[in-house]
């Protein structure tokens, strides 16, 4: 007889992520900025960004290794996106007049990429949580109409770009603080 052991999302968790808190908290001190002054150069964004980008990347190839442990398989497109995110971060930080020029496109493909890799992969969590999952889903529905809309309205983004990304920071940073717990 196969006994079926249903996983919960609370008994295969460890303890509290210091590290998810402390990245969610970044992230909305990154949305209050943004609110702040919205007219602030596109120069602090981009230095902003550019960081939250390493610590995201350096963040997502950490989790990868603490997901394979706990699935037993190693989820290769979160160790991508990592990558990804560390270079996106490096480039900025080192190029910081074309970053003022492409932002408007990096934040489209990040949030799209970001938000789509997260809706393929969402299904994994609703065997554990199902408030998580639909929270999830949510935000990566949101994250994904963003990220188009700053794509086809390059103009209309850069101008209103302290507010998306606010928005953004803040939803994002909220998904980090819950998911410390």
């Amino acid at each position: 007889m196969v006994e079926v052991v249903e996983m919960n999302w609370n008994s295969t968790r460890r303890s509290f992520d210091w590290y998810s808190f402390i990245l969610g908290v970044l992230f909305v001190i990154a949305a209050i900025i943004a609110f702040v002054d919205p007219t602030s150069s596109l120069l602090a964004i981009v230095v902003i960004f550019g960081v939250l980008a390493l610590i995201k990347g350096i963040y997502e190839v950490w989790f990868h290794a603490d997901v394979q442990s706990l699935l037993g398989r190693s989820p290769i497109w979160l160790l991508v996106m990592g990558i990804v995110d560390i270079v996106i971060g490096a480039f900025l930080m080192l190029h910081l007049g074309i970053g003022m020029h492409l932002l408007p496109y990096f934040f489209a493909s990040w949030f799209i990429v970001d938000s789509a890799m997260g809706l393929l992969t969402v299904g994994l969590l609703q065997s554990f949580d199902k408030r998580y999952y639909w929270w999830s889903v949510a935000l990566d529905v949101l994250g994904l109409i963003l990220g188009i809309m700053l794509l086809f309205r390059p103009l209309v983004a850069a101008m209103a770009l302290s507010s998306l990304i606010g928005i953004y920071f803040l939803i994002y940073g909220a998904y980090h603080i819950m998911r410390a717990f």
